[in-house]
């Protein structure tokens, strides 16, 4: 009998240093949602003592509980007997404090408890912020042209898909313009790379200017190129967007000694609107509006012409000109 006695003792001492050094919070919270035991590390990282903490509520340290809610969990407690969840500690010197909480359902000398193993995991948040950061720096990197800063090819394609998608859903017209700078090879063999990339430059922020809701996409579509989708767009507003934006490359007056349609930088653009986006892929969207952009460029460059095209059946419907200079 002594022996067991003597062993018992030695494991409830076992037992209480534990709860004392462990590292980890040891809380026991009763039905109504009362503090009612805390370890040192509780007292430690909250910052108040165990007789403060005695007097409280759990809804008055997490501020994502509230006594609905705490009502709530503890139905969860009863149920499930054991589970885990992340929440919020603040501490007495009003710090935030991300936590895991383990809960285990505990009857004792009759009552109800909810007896739980909590883990300060503020450093794992900050890791897992720090990795969610880098994850879309590098998404973001693999979707962006490096000297324009725009959108790249592979961002476009992926943006048309989705957009051809939901507009056969909505059935909202959709409506794309390619651009290309007039006579750009000309312009490098006479000014060189360093100040054909400088004017590829001011053409893109100069195109970003006129880009007014989140939802439409301007990407560098390849060398001197750039292709835009407006989605929920008729023709004679995409051709209104175009022109705005033909206008504004001209009037970055870069000089173009070498090109036959005027002493400056200028662009031809292309413009297609689809009406009825069904049956319609990216490839026929493409080519119906490289073929917009092609015949800007037979009639003279410098300008703007739309198509409206309904279907793949009914390539294009009417077509309208926007006379440049």
């Amino acid at each position: 009998m002594a022996a067991l006695n003597d062993n018992l003792a030695y494991r409830l001492m076992l037992t209480n240093t534990t709860v004392e050094k462990l590292a980890d919070m040891v809380i026991w919270l009763n039905e109504s949602g009362r503090y009612v035991f805390v370890n040192p590390a509780a007292t430690k990282l909250l910052g108040y003592s165990a007789e403060e903490l005695s007097q409280m509520h759990v809804w008055e340290i997490d501020p994502l509980f509230d006594e609905d809610r705490w009502q709530k969990h503890w139905q969860d407690v009863v149920e499930q007997k054991s589970f885990r969840l992340e929440t919020v500690n603040v501490s007495k010197s009003g710090d935030e404090i991300p936590i895991e909480v383990t809960v285990n359902y505990v009857q004792f000398e009759g009552r109800a408890f909810n007896c739980s193993i909590v883990r300060d995991i503020s450093e794992r948040k900050r890791a897992e912020a720090e990795l969610r950061g880098l994850t879309e720096k590098i998404y973001r990197l693999s979707v962006t042209d490096a000297l324009t800063n725009l959108s790249n090819r592979r961002h476009f394609d992926l943006t048309l898909q989705n957009e051809l998608d939901r507009h056969t859903r909505s059935g909202k017209p959709l409506s794309l313009i390619l651009l290309d700078i007039d006579a750009f090879k000309q312009f490098n063999d006479t000014y060189g790379h360093v100040q054909g990339d400088e004017a590829l430059q001011s053409v893109a922020l100069s195109l970003s200017q006129t880009v007014s809701r989140p939802t439409e996409t301007l990407a560098r579509y390849g060398g001197e190129e750039f292709a835009i989708i407006l989605p929920e767009t008729t023709l004679d507003l995409a051709t209104e967007w175009a022109e705005r934006s033909r206008l504004k490359i001209e009037s970055l007056a870069i000089a173009h000694s070498s090109s036959p349609t005027a002493p400056h930088v200028t662009a031809s653009l292309g413009v297609v609107t689809y009406e009825d986006c069904r049956r319609i892929s990216p490839i026929d969207a493409l080519m119906a509006v490289d073929a917009a952009l092609y015949e800007a460029k037979r009639l003279g460059r410098n300008r703007v012409i739309g198509h409206r095209s309904e279907n793949a059946e009914n390539p294009s419907k009417g077509t309208r000109e926007a006379l440049g200079s």
